[in-house]
């Protein structure tokens, strides 16, 4: 239903809103934000005062938002990103990417997602420089220079925007070299007694969580900092490992590997796009979202 020109809601005054509800106090929403400290109690005081109800309260801890606010910043939130998605759409055609974008993710989706995205995009726009940060070495990390756009997995901290891509897999694979010869495992018992390959960037104790709060303690038989290295042992017969279900996608298709106990796989992990500052990010990191979002999509759902 539209709105109507008499509507009392007033789109700065949603932007106020969110900002107090994600920084916890009038003077931090300010400093993230463009609005002034007078400007942002002025919108929210004549909103409050045309719907007739407190939306903020305020105390020496900071501020927190009534029952009524909670309810109207749940929709404000999806208002502002569509508004943001139509400036920049809006925009689009005629907008060239250059300048340097710093992107950070997990190490196991930079080759099967991050990768493949960039030399996408930089193909379509020659200008653009890009520097691929991995979560695994912070110190690499210029903490003057923060990614401006950030592949996340799992739940997300409530101060960021975000744009949710989906559900990510991680399953448990093997060559049907390996399984024919050590025999296809049907428990958690068995499994426990096959030759298993362990990638510590999923964390340092070889410890697989798995389905339905169950988890495998093991010593493995091979123990890899990496899950592209992890992935070719297991293609190679060395064992079974355990990696997200896309990076294991081609070489499944290509009959290198097969999926192992799929009913002990664990539930899905959500993945997001995540960046700072909402609709004052720069034009390059829209845009850059607006041509990642779908295609990041398509490949999960893929």
């Amino acid at each position: 239903m539209a709105l109507s020109p008499e509507s009392p809601l007033r789109f700065e005054a949603l932007m106020a809103l969110s900002a107090v509800a994600q920084h916890g106090s009038v003077q931090a929403a300010t400093e993230a934000s463009s609005f002034s400290a007078a400007k942002l109690h002025h919108l929210l005081r004549a909103q409050e005062q045309s719907l007739g109800v407190a939306l903020v309260t305020s105390s020496t801890k900071g501020s927190s938002l009534t029952p009524a606010g909670e309810r109207l910043n749940a929709h404000a939130g999806a208002l502002i990103h569509a508004v943001a998605d139509a400036e920049t759409n809006a925009r689009q055609e005629h907008l060239e990417l250059s300048g340097t974008l710093r992107l950070q993710a997990p190490l196991a989706l930079m080759k099967p997602l991050l990768l493949p995205l960039v030399l996408r995009v930089q193909a379509a726009h020659p200008a653009l420089k890009v520097c691929l940060q991995a979560d695994e070495y912070p110190h690499l990390v210029d903490a003057a220079a923060p990614a401006h756009i950030h592949l996340m997995t799992g739940s997300l901290p409530e101060t960021v925007y975000a744009r949710s891509l989906g559900d990510l897999r991680t399953g448990l694979f093997a060559s049907s070299r390996y399984l024919n010869k050590a025999g296809r495992p049907d428990s958690l018992q068995s499994l426990a007694r096959h030759a298993l390959i362990h990638c510590p960037e999923a964390g340092q104790a070889p410890v697989w969580r798995l389905a339905e709060g169950q988890s495998l303690r093991f010593q493995p038989r091979l123990s890899i900092s990496t899950s592209a290295a992890a992935l070719r042992a297991a293609i190679e017969g060395s064992g079974i490992v355990r990696c997200y279900q896309l990076e294991a996608r081609r070489a499944c298709a290509q009959g290198l590997l097969e999926p192992v106990l799929e009913p002990l796989w664990p539930a899905t992990d959500s993945l997001a796009l995540t960046y700072a500052l909402g609709l004052r990010a720069p034009a390059s990191v829209m845009a850059f979202l607006e041509l990642a979002t779908p295609w990041l999509r398509g490949q999960l759902a893929g």
